[in-house]
């Protein structure tokens, strides 16, 4: 799954590489971990608004929910059953893109966990969701999928990864719903730190 992002590239450099406006520039502060427990608010760009970078809360919250809406469940979405769960079967069309410039994941080695990151060499990309609005506030979920690549070695238990893409014109094909296959040659940066235990931040 997908629980760690990373975006440390200023205004400027989003707007410049996914060729969008940023709104809320007061509100976005760069940072090196967001941790989607916390369900900050991150950039994304809408299939409705593509020319516009937004800021929409981690943890999406289906328009029908109510306040006793659990987010952690939503943090992530299965590619592979989209058309089934009721928080995404409606909304498959509301595709967004949540921009990064890497993303957290750990490999289990006995009784410890090795953190990497991993991206595209520090680059910016993308990450396939989808978003929806409850009450005025707008929400995501970062989609994912099968792990391929050095993901089936590094998140070696649960096997999957998110969906990635690197060419704006990918991202494009994926807010207008085309099928397309994600990256997964990715970048990473292994032994950040080691921890004893298979729990913590």
């Amino acid at each position: 799954m997908c629980y760690q992002t990373k975006i440390t590239k200023k205004r400027e450099k989003l707007e410049e590489h996914f060729k969008a406006k940023l709104l809320e520039l007061d509100d976005f502060i760069p940072g090196d971990v967001f941790k989607a427990f916390d369900f900050p608010k991150t950039p994304v760009i809408t299939r409705t608004d593509p020319k516009q970078i937004q800021l929409y809360q981690w943890g999406l919250v289906p328009n029908w929910a109510d306040s006793t809406w659990n987010k952690n469940y939503t943090l992530n979405a299965r590619i592979e059953t989209l058309e089934e769960k009721k928080s995404f079967k409606n909304i498959v069309d509301n595709r967004c893109l949540i921009l990064v410039n890497g993303f957290y994941e750990w490999q289990h080695v006995n009784n410890s966990k090795i953190k990497y990151e991993i991206g595209f060499n520090d680059e910016l990309f993308a990450l396939a969701g989808l978003y929806d609005t409850n009450g005025g506030v707008n929400t995501y979920t970062i989609i994912t999928t099968e792990a391929k690549g050095i993901m089936r070695d590094i998140h070696n238990t649960k096997l999957r990864m998110p969906y990635a893409f690197k060419d704006l014109d990918n991202m494009q094909a994926w807010l207008h719903g085309d099928d397309i296959k994600p990256e997964f040659n990715f970048t990473t940066s292994p032994d950040l730190y080691k921890q004893q235990t298979l729990f913590g931040s």
